[in-house]
């Protein structure tokens, strides 16, 4: 049988987390003496890391301005995790991954998230033994650049043929093409199952149970 990998975004796939972003976000920005931005437009930035999103969200600000919001967003975030009894995960995310590591399929993260965010889901969650690699916006560019899944393939080694990416936003389908991987959608994210399919989504899911289905039945 041959090995098979499957990656996962988290934020807006494996985990709701646009609540605590656009507060922690807005709130950065107020501390940095900057215009809040509208939850729309930090939304749409979601899966970028964190210098990425707040670069796009402040055309024209200087270093030292995206210094301080970065910062400030970092304490503010943190803080929310302290307080965070038990990260919102989506519906059925549980269950498929449990089925999917059941039926031998490698699995493993490429987010944007930080080390400490993802190490509070993992831990939260229980989640450590399902991941063989964890790719992080600490360690790797931001998407879309495609290095978070070419280490993830070599810790892995799976080839790209033999592996996917799932993700909610544009910036995941555009990564899993440039590492030569599959580009597999869900629509329950931050960015709409028409803007996946025209950035290269092989499939579009609307529910866990179908994708996971369906990823077994197209193992490579």
């Amino acid at each position: 049988m041959t090995d098979s990998l499957i990656l996962f975004d988290v934020d807006g796939t494996l985990v709701d987390g646009a609540a605590q972003i656009c507060g922690a976000m807005r709130f950065a920005f107020l501390s940095a003496g900057a215009p809040e931005p509208d939850p729309a437009s930090i939304i749409a930035m979601i899966g970028l890391s964190l210098p990425m999103m707040v670069e796009v969200l402040t055309p024209g600000g200087d270093e030292e301005l995206r210094a301080k919001i970065i910062a400030s967003y970092r304490l503010r975030f943190f803080n929310m995790l302290d307080s965070e009894e038990e990260p919102p995960i989506f519906p059925g995310a549980e269950t498929a991954l449990r089925q999917l590591h059941r039926a031998g399929i490698t699995l493993g993260l490429a987010t944007g998230k930080s080390r400490r965010g993802v190490e509070h889901v993992l831990e939260a969650m229980d989640w450590h033994a399902y991941f063989a690699t964890v790719q992080l916006a600490d360690d790797n560019p931001s998407k879309p650049d495609p290095t978070m899944i070419h280490r993830a393939l070599s810790e892995t080694g799976v080839s790209p043929e033999n592996a996917a990416l799932v993700g909610d936003t544009v910036f995941d389908m555009q990564m899993a093409q440039a590492a030569g991987v599959r580009p597999i959608g869900v629509d329950w994210g931050y960015q709409p199952a028409a803007r996946l399919y025209a950035a290269g989504a092989e499939r579009v899911f609307s529910d866990f149970e179908a994708l996971a289905d369906y990823m077994i039945e197209t193992k490579r």
